[in-house]
């Protein structure tokens, strides 16, 4: 199992989509940090069907690098967060910045699609491994943990309200019945709370490589606990990163 972590940690993507930009917040400012889940997301864990090219099907194992981007991680400006950030990941694809590329995934021909069963196993295991880790109140930890070492959180008087919103948990099925894994996450920023101003937005998405349907189905295995674990740690040291960013 040790190896198993290690090769997840290892491999996930994170891309930074900005649908605008984030100006950074200064340090030591009172910042207020709200947590939320989004309404559209829903309890019911949708599988979809991914078709991918022939050219894709060479590379078994690289799963969701399939649109590949450079880079690694910024360093926050916070220095206690720099070993978390420093761009060791960027040859396997932890990346931030621009967007994911429209090409990401696109292809023709051939689709996963699981059975019935084998779905609803898949949907039941999931939904029973959220019961007892909730990727919500943990990614609430991680991203307080490190925000509260740059700006004084829960004051009264914020001059920036931080919404962090997970928008959804997305599964797909590839050719020989491999599963890919997304989270997507919602950041806002607004400022002068007061006057309703526009709101700053962000979205994050982590992206595991493929795994097999039986490594996700697995009961004795803590693989999807490991995923949700560096899904939410990767995603709160991106965002507390680009708001510490000077």
């Amino acid at each position: 199992m040790k190896q198993t972590i290690g090769l997840i940690l290892s491999l996930n993507l994170l891309f930074g989509c900005a649908t605008s930009q984030i100006k950074p917040i200064p340090r030591g400012e009172a910042v207020q940090i709200v947590f939320a889940k989004s309404p559209q997301s829903g309890d019911a864990i949708d599988i979809k069907n991914k078709a991918i090219g022939s050219g894709a099907a060479k590379g078994a194992g690289t799963g969701a690098a399939g649109g590949a981007v450079a880079g690694a991680l910024l360093g926050l400006s916070c220095g206690p967060f720099f070993f978390f950030c420093s761009p060791v990941l960027a040859a396997t694809g932890a990346v931030t910045g621009a967007g994911v590329g429209a090409g990401v995934g696109a292809g023709v021909g051939v689709t996963g699609e699981l059975s019935s069963v084998k779905a609803a196993q898949l949907r039941a295991r999931m939904m029973s491994v959220q019961q007892s880790h909730p990727l919500l109140a943990e990614l609430q930890k991680n991203v307080n943990e490190r925000a509260q070492k740059c700006w004084k959180l829960g004051t009264d008087q914020p001059v920036a309200l931080v919404t962090v919103e997970l928008q959804d948990l997305l599964l797909s099925s590839t050719r020989n019945e491999e599963i890919d894994f997304t989270v997507r996450v919602l950041v806002s920023v607004q400022r002068d709370v007061a006057k309703n101003a526009t709101k700053e937005e962000k979205l994050y998405q982590y992206v595991a490589p493929s795994s097999s349907l039986s490594v996700w189905l697995d009961e004795s295995s803590d693989f999807i606990d490991t995923l949700l674990t560096s899904a939410s740690q990767q995603i709160a040291v991106q965002i507390v990163s680009d708001l510490a960013m000077k």
